[in-house]
């Protein structure tokens, strides 16, 4: 019987293969009737109250009623019914969950209702990631994994045409510009701040073509929905999670209602269609986890399709349709549109409501995603590389499934409940474990000439001093990974156990080197494990590579020594410096000026931090994990002076302060480096009252000279640059209800100020959020709020730590100080580095001659080092032997005299381990060719061409050496 299903199923897939958008609705063609396209959809959270997994089985069902599984189930057995119902399902982490949890018969179900144009994908990505805090390479690769196996699975109508943005708060011009590339024709979301939906509302913009790129030209037809939200209208939800009367049509029975209900639709549809600028309207009929019980929903829904539809006085067609479907007669009915330039940061749902706490929430956390996400590049490029096996495939698997869960918009965003924070981190901490697997294997493949492979260690708590491969070993080698294009140049440091250090490389040549005692406070970072002391180590790392040296705790006339801290140096005459710079410090252990050596001119610069304390009234809106709402405009001074240490060595120079118990930082100079690091370690953040505690809401404030009036820049999703002025929104008249958390923007790697000869540039380590004034930038580091801000999560964002006692947060920030011209050209390969920072493995040595003899000690995978203006942005295995490029343009128009222009390259013979033989130009996204710019070149060099802005992406066939 299976057997004839299957047949007859596979008989009418391959009779019909029309995929959604081109098994539309039929409608009048009438001007005067207003056609409805019904969407039924749902949004699925892969985490926020429950973890990923509880959502997709229906556990924990006192939490939340639902399970993913059951709306995969019951729509496909109600579609299967009736070939005029369509569904439009948007996360694959979800899809994929069913795809492998159910049999070839049921998949073969679900595919025929995808060919048949019954179902149509939307979005596409692994989840609806954020677009504040989320990286673009994060992005990326999040999509192109969810695409990748939505392609695998359905062929050409598993490749979604609309990018479905429902829930995430605000909204990224830099994201807009992904889907464009991706081959998107459209973009819809709900969320846009509340002045601006009014503006919109009242010119009919809801619907816009949005300018995504000025370097590239990129634009995307986007929409804005009519509610501010994702659901039906208002009495019209026949979910289990709803309240709504259903249509009772028996005239005979008590309660009949069509009347009511038809009414109640008119009015609703012919209010939408007057704020529009088309007479084609789409109501979504869905929300969060909605379809457990599809029949519910379809058997409503027929009647209302029966019954206005047969009401010719209403002027109104209904019929199910699809977002592709709507787009489509949108296009048709040729609306003049409007554009958009800016993007939609800070969003508000009302005057007191910014959403732009979750821009700092849970700040560890989005160290550990970014920390994985690096190493996630790495990794394939070293698999890449070597054209490593199952066992690396396998890890790189897991790693990229833990990867894009975390750029969900209620993951990195840190509003997920405790326990589902807990099970992400989980799944980041499991992919830490498979990085060093890939690590082991590469080395294996490359790494060893001769003899048994030994097994490498990592320290991924190098963060927290901690290096438990190390705390026992007298004598070890270090190989450290370089994942950029470019030759790494500078110091790496590392949790280290002993006094004393002989560093040597490979040739027993003797390395510049200087260990530092760890800066130890009482209640800060204070495990049992954490190491006394940090070696650092001046290294040169090739490209796309690695190298090893030597390193052996003995003591001799040629080890490096403690370089002890002094405390309490002498009052106005503390200071730091390198080759670039002099940092002065104040009587009161505060930063204070800085010197710069090339002009010897000394400006202001000074730094500090600050605390707002956050609403906390639980009757109207508190600050909580999304929202920011501090009591004052002002901030107040953790603190006005500070003890200081000062520690001088041959390779930096740092003043480490304590500000107060729970605040300390150290500001280093390396000594070749143009560069100011700001080392910081806030937490545990006092709860002083348990019956009604304070929130504290912690930023850093820079202060310099330099002359920035009300604007500041910021980065959109790690990318272009977005002008921002305090108090003014170029899309609606600004109202300045809250004049702090109003003017915050999510930062995602960097933001600066500038005049007409300097700029300050601070790059970031994760998402954060900021704001600036004339002179200064103000970033968040940390925030504990102890009530919930009402919007869903019902929890508070408190964050116990692995004490109890609330959470330590310890980040960096670099500060670059540069004349306005030479900006673009410090700060853009700055921030590629502080993304790809070297990663170091470890392994005990007993014999070091014998370890040299068995084991390659250097290695790139790079012929030459790629130019400044070049990112190696992706280099994986692909799909068929084949492997995926991408090849990205670091600058835009106008930014650098040199870097800024158009570039061509040649890659046939960039890479040593192979000769690319043929390459085909795809999409962004991996899932659609380039058919106008499709090659096949064999046997001569490739040349690829890149506009400021522009990443190319290339399936490569190579040729391995």
């Amino acid at each position: 019987m299976r057997l004839v299903l299957f047949i007859f199923l596979l008989l009418i897939a391959e009779s019909y293969q029309e995929c959604s958008w081109n098994n539309c609705p039929q409608y009048s063609t009438s001007k005067n009737i207003i056609k409805v396209h019904l969407i039924p959809h749902t949004h699925d959270d892969l985490g926020w109250i429950k973890t990923v997994d509880q959502y997709y089985y229906g556990a924990k069902q006192t939490l939340v009623p639902v399970g993913v599984q059951y709306i995969y189930n019951t729509v496909i057995d109600e579609l299967m019914k009736d070939a005029t119902k369509r569904f439009s399902f948007a996360e694959t982490g979800f899809l994929y969950r069913w795809w492998s949890s159910h049999n070839e018969n049921e998949r073969n179900k679900l595919q025929l209702l995808i060919e048949n144009g019954q179902i149509e994908l939307i979005g596409g990505g692994w989840v609806q990631n954020d677009e504040a805090a989320s990286h673009y390479v994060d992005i990326i690769d999040q999509m192109t994994l969810g695409l990748r196996h939505l392609s695998d699975f359905f062929g050409v109508c598993g490749v979604p045409r609309v990018a479905w943005q429902i829930d995430p708060f605000g909204h990224s011009k830099e994201l807009a510009n992904i889907f464009a590339l991706m081959g998107y024709t459209s973009l819809f979301f709900a969320r846009i701040h509340y002045l601006e939906k009014q503006s919109r509302l009242q010119n009919k913009t809801l619907e816009f073509i949005w300018n995504a790129s000025e370097d590239l030209k990129t634009q995307i037809l986007t929409g804005a929905f009519y509610q501010d939200n994702y659901g039906p209208p208002e009495g019209f939800c026949w979910d289990a999670l709803c309240g709504d009367d259903p249509i009772m049509d028996n005239i005979e029975m008590e309660g009949y209602n069509v009347n009511e209900k038809l009414k109640a639709f008119e009015k609703h549809v012919k209010e939408q269609v007057s704020v529009q600028r088309s007479n084609h309207v789409m109501l979504l009929m869905g929300s969060d986890f909605q379809y457990t019980n599809a029949n519910s929903w379809y058997s409503n829904l027929d009647k209302l399709i029966k019954y206005v539809n047969s009401n010719s006085s209403m002027n109104i067609e209904v019929a199910y349709s699809t977002p592709s479907c709507y787009v489509d007669y949108l296009m048709k009915s040729r609306p003049h549109l409007t554009s958009k330039d800016d993007d939609f940061f800070p969003y508000a749902s009302s005057d007191h409501s910014y959403w732009t706490g979750y821009f700092s929430s849970r700040p560890t956390f989005k160290q550990m995603i970014r920390k994985a996400s690096s190493n996630l590049q790495l990794i394939n490029r070293l698999a890449a590389l070597a054209g490593l096996g199952a066992s690396s495939d396998l890890s790189i698997s897991i790693m990229k499934k833990a990867s894009a869960l975390a750029q969900h918009h209620d993951a990195v965003t840190g509003t997920a409940k405790e326990n589902v924070t807990k099970d992400y981190v989980k799944r980041l901490h499991n992919s830490f474990i498979h990085t060093e697997i890939v690590i082991n294997d590469f080395l294996a493949a490359r790494g060893l000439k001769n003899g048994v492979q030994t097994h490498y260690s990592t320290c991924f708590l190098s963060n927290e001093t901690i290096c438990a491969p190390l705390k026992e070993s007298a004598s070890f080698a270090v190989t450290v990974f370089n994942p950029t294009g470019q030759n790494y140049v500078g110091n790496i440091r590392f949790p280290y156990y002993s006094r004393f250090a002989l560093v040597e490389n490979e040739s027993k040549v003797a390395m510049k080197s200087q260990i530092t005692k760890t800066f130890q406070i009482s209640n800060q970072l204070n495990s049992a494990d954490r190491a006394p002391y940090e070696l650092t180590v001046n290294c040169t790392i090739p490209p796309l590579g690695y190298t090893t040296f030597f390193v052996n705790n003995s003591s001799s006339l040629k080890s490096t020594v403690v370089s002890h801290p002094v405390r309490n140096p002498e009052a106005n005459k503390t200071f730091i410096e390198n080759d670039f710079y002099v940092l002065l410090f104040d009587e009161n252990g505060l930063l204070s000026n800085i010197k710069m050596k090339n002009t010897n001119e000394t400006h202001k610069l000074s730094q500090q931090f600050l605390l707002y304390e956050g609403v906390d009234n639980t009757t109207s809106q508190p600050s909580g994990a999304y929202i920011f709402r501090p009591k004052t405009e002002e901030p107040k001074l953790l603190s006005t002076s500070c003890k200081l240490e000062v520690v001088k060595g041959e390779l930096l120079e740092e003043i480490r302060q304590v500000i107060n118990p729970w605040a300390t930082q150290m500001i280093r100079l390396h000594r070749n480096k143009p560069e100011i690091e700001f080392d910081w370690v806030v937490g545990p953040i006092p709860k002083e009252l348990e019956d009604s505690p304070v929130t504290k809401e912690i930023v850093t404030r820079y202060y310099s000279d330099i002359n920035s009036g009300s604007e500041f820049f910021t980065d959109s999703s790690g990318r272009q640059m977005m002008k921002r002025t305090r108090n003014f929104n170029p899309s609606f008249t600004y109202q300045n209800t809250e004049p702090t958390s109003g003017n915050y923007y999510p930062v995602t790697n960097r933001v600066y100020i500038k005049d007409d000869s300097n700029q300050m540039t601070i790059l970031t380590d994760r998402a954060q959020g900021a704001t600036a004034d004339n002179g200064y930038i103000e970033l968040m580091v940390h925030r504990r709020c102890f009530y919930d801000d009402h919007w869903g999560v019902e929890e508070a964002l408190d964050e116990p730590g692995t004490t109890g006692k609330g959470l330590v947060a310890r980040g960096s920030h670099i500060l670059l100080l540069t004349n306005l011209n030479e900006a673009s050209s410090v700060h853009r390969p700055a921030a590629l580095r502080f993304f790809h920072e070297p990663l170091f493995s470890f392994t005990n040595v007993s014999n070091v001659t014998e370890f040299k003899q068995n084991h390659r000690l250097s290695y790139s995978g790079l012929v030459d080092p790629l130019p400044d203006y070049l990112n190696l942005l992706s280099i994986e295995k692909w799909k068929d032997n084949t492997l995926l490029l991408r090849l990205e343009h670091l600058y835009q128009s106008g930014e650098d005299k040199e870097n800024s222009k158009p570039k061509e390259i040649i890659v046939n013979k960039m890479f040593t381990e192979f000769e690319i033989v043929n390459m085909e130009e795809l999409k962004l996204g991996g899932n659609r060719k380039v058919t106008a710019s499709s090659r096949s070149n064999r046997n001569r060099d490739f040349k690829v061409e890149l506009r400021p802005m522009e990443i190319r992406t290339y399936q490569i066939e190579v040729k391995r050496n």
